[in-house]
C-alpha cells in the first residue's frame, strides 16, 4: 500500500507538469473478454486505454463474488510504466514521463473463473469504475464494464446421425449406436466413397479413408467430435480382395529363433531345421519363439510346456508362407533328470493311517511253531547217510550215555 501511495504523489506530480493545456484526443476505457461463457469457464478481461498522451491511470474493480472468483491479474503494457494491483484498484503510471499512451493500448488483464453453480441464463458483470488519466490535464473516463449471459453447458453428443458408403454395402445396418461394420470390396475399389454426418449440428467429423490393402483388410474411421471435446469413434473394417494378376510369395524361411533365457544350438541358420537346447531339471516350461523372413508369413510354435524330466522333448517352430507352403523347425529341448536320477519327480508317500485298537481280548497263539528244517549241502550216494545226520546221532548219544555212567556209577561200582 505504501507503494501505491507514492504512485498517487507521483499522479499528481503529473497534473502539474501538463498543466499547460493542449489539444488531445479524448480518453476512453474499455474491458473486453469472450462472448460465451458457461459455468465452470475461466475468462480473461483485457483491460484497455485510448487517448493521446495518456501517462497515468486508475480505477476501482467492481464484480459478484458470489458468481465470479478472481483468479489474477497481469500487466500487458510494456515494463516502462508500471501498474500495481491493491484489493480492489489499480494504479498505472509511466515511470518516466517519456512513454505515453498514444493509441488503443492493452493495460493489463484480470482472470475469473465462472463458479460452477451459476445458472444458465444468469448475467455476469465486472466493471471498472472511477477511472481517470492523466494527460496534459487529469480527464475522468467513467466505468468500463464487461457484460455476459451464461450460456447452456457444451453439448456432449458425439454421435453419428448417418452414415453412407457408395461403393460398398457394410454390415451391418448403420445405427448410431454401432461403431465397428465390415465391408468388402472387389480388387477395383482402391477406396471407399464415405458421406458421414454428425447427428448434432455443433459436432465435427472427420474420416480417414485410407487406399486399401490388396488381399487384406484396412480399417477406414469416422470420427465424430462434440461441441465439449468428446471424441467417438465409428471403424469399417474392409476386405479388398487380391490383384488377380499377383503370385503369393512361397517364402516360408525363418529368419530367427529366440528361446527365453537359454541358448539354442547351434547358432540359428535359415538353412538348418534342427536344434538343441539344454534345460535344467528345474525349468519345466520354455518359452520358444521365431520370426518369419517374409512379412506376410505366419508363425506358430508347438509344444514347450510340460517338459518331461531326463527326456528329448520336441518343439516345432512352423513357418507358414504366404501361399500356404509351410516349414517346420524342430527344437529339441533336453531336460535333465532329478538329482535323485529318476526322470519325473517322486511323488510323496501317503502317510498310513493309525490302527484302531482292538476291544476283543487276543487268542492265544496254538499253533506249533514249524521246526527250521535245515538244507541238505552234502553230496549223497545211494545208501549213504549225510555228515550232518551223523553228527545228530553224536550229539543225541552222548546226551543219553552220560546221565547212565553216571547213575551206573553210583548205584553199583560203589
Amino acid at each position: 500500500m505504501k507503494r501505491f501511495f507514492l504512485l498517487s504523489v507521483l499522479v499528481v506530480l503529473c497534473i502539474s507538469l501538463f498543466s499547460i493545456s493542449a489539444s488531445a484526443a479524448p480518453a476512453s476505457a474499455t474491458l473486453t473478454g469472450p462472448t460465451t461463457v458457461r459455468a465452470g469457464d475461466t475468462i480473461t478481461l483485457t483491460f484497455s486505454l485510448s487517448g493521446t498522451g495518456i501517462v497515468s491511470a486508475s480505477g476501482k474493480l467492481s464484480y459478484d463474488n458470489n458468481l465470479l472468483e478472481l483468479k489474477s491479474t497481469t500487466q500487458k503494457i510494456s515494463s516502462a510504466w508500471t501498474v500495481d494491483f491493491g484489493t480492489n484498484n489499480f494504479l498505472a503510471i509511466d515511470n518516466k514521463l517519456d512513454n505515453p499512451i498514444n493509441s488503443k493500448t492493452a493495460l493489463f488483464t484480470v482472470t475469473f473463473k465462472v463458479k460452477s453453480n451459476v445458472a444458465v441464463g444468469t448475467n455476469i458483470s465486472v466493471s471498472y469504475t472511477d477511472i481517470a488519466v492523466v494527460t496534459t490535464t487529469e480527464s475522468k473516463l467513467g466505468t468500463a464494464t464487461y457484460s455476459a449471459t451464461i450460456a447452456a453447458p457444451k453439448s456432449t453428443n458425439n454421435d453419428l446421425g448417418a452414415l453412407t458408403v457408395s461403393n460398398a454395402t457394410i454390415s451391418p445396418a448403420f445405427n448410431a449406436n454401432t461403431t465397428s461394420y465390415t465391408a468388402s470390396v472387389p480388387f477395383t475399389i482402391t477406396k471407399l466413397n464415405i458421406t458421414a454426418t454428425a447427428a448434432d449440428s455443433k459436432a465435427s467429423v472427420s474420416v480417414n479413408s485410407p487406399t486399401l490393402t490388396p488381399g487384406g483388410k484396412t480399417n477406414v474411421t469416422i470420427t465424430v467430435t462434440a461441441e465439449s471435446g468428446a471424441k467417438k469413434t465409428y471403424t469399417i473394417a474392409v476386405t479388398r480382395e487380391q490383384d488377380p494378376n499377383y503370385t503369393a510369395n512361397s517364402n516360408n524361411n525363418l529368419s530367427a529363433i529366440n528361446v527365453d533365457g537359454f541358448l539354442l544350438s547351434p547358432v540359428f541358420s535359415a538353412a538348418n531345421t534342427q536344434y538343441v537346447i539344454w534345460l535344467p531339471y528345474e525349468t519345466e516350461n520354455v518359452s520358444v519363439s521365431g520370426t518369419a523372413a517374409d512379412s506376410k508369413a505366419s508363425v506358430t510354435v508347438e509344444g514347450g510346456e510340460n517338459l518331461v524330466a531326463g527326456a528329448d522333448n520336441t518343439i516345432k517352430v512352423i513357418c507358414t508362407a504366404e501361399d500356404g507352403t509351410q516349414k517346420t523347425y524342430t527344437v529339441i529341448a533336453k531336460r535333465a533328470a532329478a538329482h535323485d536320477g529318476s526322470t519325473e519327480p517322486t511323488e510323496p508317500t501317503e502317510p498310513s493311517q493309525p490302527t484302531e485298537p482292538s476291544t476283543q481280548p487276543t487268542e492265544p497263539s496254538v499253533a506249533p511253531t514249524e521246526p527250521t528244517q535245515t538244507p541238505n549241502t552234502s553230496d549223497e550216494s545211494d545208501g549213504g547217510v549225510s555228515v550232518t545226520l551223523l553228527v545228530v546221532v553224536a550229539f543225541a548219544c552222548l546226551a543219553c550215555g552220560l546221565p547212565l555212567g553216571i547213575f551206573i556209577d553210583k548205584k553199583f561200582i560203589k
